[in-house]
């Protein structure tokens, strides 16, 4: 029999996806304005229109439709590079668009970039071996500088409030004597 795979792959889950919503997965912020924008004024207006304006229920509920769908067509994606406002344009309308090539094969720009991308590799090496030690050694001192600070900070707090606390006599109990008592009449 088959054994199952329990093992999760965390690369594959896509946690910009709002509660699971496909929908809702990589959109940009201009995209998120919208849809929440739009998802806001609906429920406002549903909510609020009746009781200010005396507008009918069934008008509401339209407004309340047509925002969210004016949200869903501009703030949710259809697919990871078109809403589905644009999707839905391609469908009805058919846009032809002539696409260009460049010929990938192309020898002398294949190690022309490949020589940029080995520039730029030796410039990121050498950044990271520059790094200037004083620096590092004077950030290492503000650290635990600003460590023994808080530590002192709260010693200090701690040795302030069992020195200033009040006597509690709350859990004990004084005995009287006779001797004090007699003393006391």
């Amino acid at each position: 029999m088959a054994q199952m795979e329990r093992n999760v792959n965390l690369e594959e889950i896509d946690s910009d996806a709002l509660f699971g919503i496909d929908a809702l997965k990589g959109q940009s912020i201009l995209q998120k304005i919208i849809f929440f924008t739009c998802l806001g004024a609906g429920i406002v207006a549903n909510v609020c229109m009746p009781m200010f304006l005396g507008t009918p229920r069934v008008v509401c509920i339209f407004i309340f439709l047509g925002l969210i769908l004016i949200g869903i067509a501009f703030g949710c994606n259809y697919t990871q590079d078109m809403t589905y406002g644009k999707y839905m344009y391609c469908y009805f309308f058919k846009p032809v668009k002539t696409l260009r090539y460049e010929s990938t094969e192309d020898i002398g720009r294949i190690k022309k970039k490949a020589e940029e991308l080995k520039k730029e590799e030796e410039l990121l090496l050498r950044k990271e071996r520059e790094a200037d030690p004083k620096a590092q050694k004077k950030l290492l001192i503000k650290l635990l500088a600003f460590v023994l600070v808080l530590v002192i900070a709260v010693v200090s707090a701690l040795i302030y409030v069992k020195a200033v606390r009040p006597v509690s006599y709350h859990h004990e109990v004084i005995e009287e004597t006779e001797v004090e008592s007699e003393q006391g009449n």
